[in-house]
């Protein structure tokens, strides 16, 4: 497999970021007309305008017409909505994500060697050391996150930890890292809040029409109750079939990408490799939303073909093929009973402690 150069990949995820940034306002006001049309075709363009009291934009009384007219009404509210939901990520998105996944912040005090090979690593790039995290579970994960040198961070779970020797622990810093230097964590970190703010808006409106459905029930028309409700089905499905276009705009290539910078930095594609097999025997941590979870270095695959299709990591058995093509070697055998972790075990001070 081909694989981009890191300065042209670093470009095309700059431009990807702004793009989505651009394009947020307008794909919330496409989202709520696309609901309030599909609204006018089952429960009827005129029902709707006296309901939820709009004015004609065209006068036609159709569908395109309430669609327009309530994007005339209500750009200013969502345009006010994206424009705090954006704020509070970029202020917040640190914390956001900490949060979701239970991580905990460590000292050099307390994990003197984990941050001597991060400090290590940045060192060969002329890189500030990113605040590092450690998730207290016996699943072996890790990720990177942050949008500038404010929030950047690199996150270890305590099995990750526990079962990786030296050499793999790096690479996979390494590998984490990559992701910082390239901006895939802002690009991730942006998709985060825009299928955040999709989803919250699709409830709204699910409430909204649930509302407005049983208030015609109490009403003299008490017939169009499941048409409501089928249009709320309907908001919800745009919704979630938005929020995987926006999935779709991280492509997996990211993942072979930071491979690939991994290498680059350590110079030991083997040791990459071997973490990756370990990492595969248990990397779920069940606890985080998926959303988040596409931010890992290893995400457990679908179980059906067809849901395949959306995952967000590449198969472990491919990324393992093109580092071999970089010059690594599968190991006969994992040596991992005996092997004594070079890095300090994690205290015990997180949620699950």
């Amino acid at each position: 497999m081909a694989l981009l150069g890191l300065t042209t990949y670093r470009q095309d995820n700059n431009i990807k970021s702004t793009v989505l940034l651009l394009a947020f306002p307008f794909l919330l006001l496409a989202l709520m007309g696309g609901i309030f049309f599909f609204g006018g075709m089952f429960a009827g363009p005129r029902e709707m305008f006296y309901t939820l009291d709009l004015d004609p934009v065209l006068g036609t009384g159709s569908a395109a017409d309430l669609a327009l007219s309530a994007v005339y009404a209500y750009w200013p509210i969502v345009l006010g909505i994206a424009a705090v939901w954006v704020l509070i990520g970029y202020f917040f998105n640190d914390a956001i994500i900490h949060s979701a996944t239970g991580a905990q912040a460590v000292t050099r005090q307390e994990q003197p060697e984990l941050y001597n090979l991060v400090e290590n690593l940045c060192i060969s790039r002329g890189l500030k050391v990113p605040r590092l995290y450690i998730v207290e579970t016996d699943a072996m994960n890790a990720y990177a996150s942050g949008i500038d040198e404010r929030s950047y961070a690199i996150t270890v779970t305590s099995g990750l930890l526990a079962v990786l020797n030296r050499d793999e622990l790096e690479a996979v810093l390494a590998h984490e890292l990559t992701h910082i230097m390239e901006r895939d964590t802002r690009l991730l970190i942006v998709t985060i809040v825009f299928v955040g703010m999709v989803s919250f808006l699709t409830q709204l409106l699910w409430r909204s029409i649930r509302v407005a459905a049983f208030t015609r029930r109490r009403g003299k028309d008490g017939g169009g109750v499941m048409i409501f409700l089928l249009v709320a089905a309907v908001a919800s499905a745009i919704g979630y079939g938005l929020a995987l276009v926006l999935r779709f705009a991280i492509s997996r290539r990211r993942e072979y990408q930071a491979d690939a910078g991994s290498v680059d930095l350590t110079k030991n594609p083997d040791a990459l490799i071997s973490a990756l097999m370990k990492i595969s025997q248990n990397p779920d941590v069940p606890h985080v939303s998926s959303e988040v979870r596409q931010m890992f270095i290893e995400a457990p695959p679908s179980s059906s073909a067809l849901a395949q299709l959306f995952d967000t990591h590449p198969p472990i058995a491919k990324r393992i093929a093109v580092l071999e093509q970089l010059g690594g070697h599968v190991p006969d055998k994992l040596a991992t009973d005996g092997a004594a972790p070079t890095v300090d075990a994690p205290h015990q001070h997180g949620p699950w402690g």
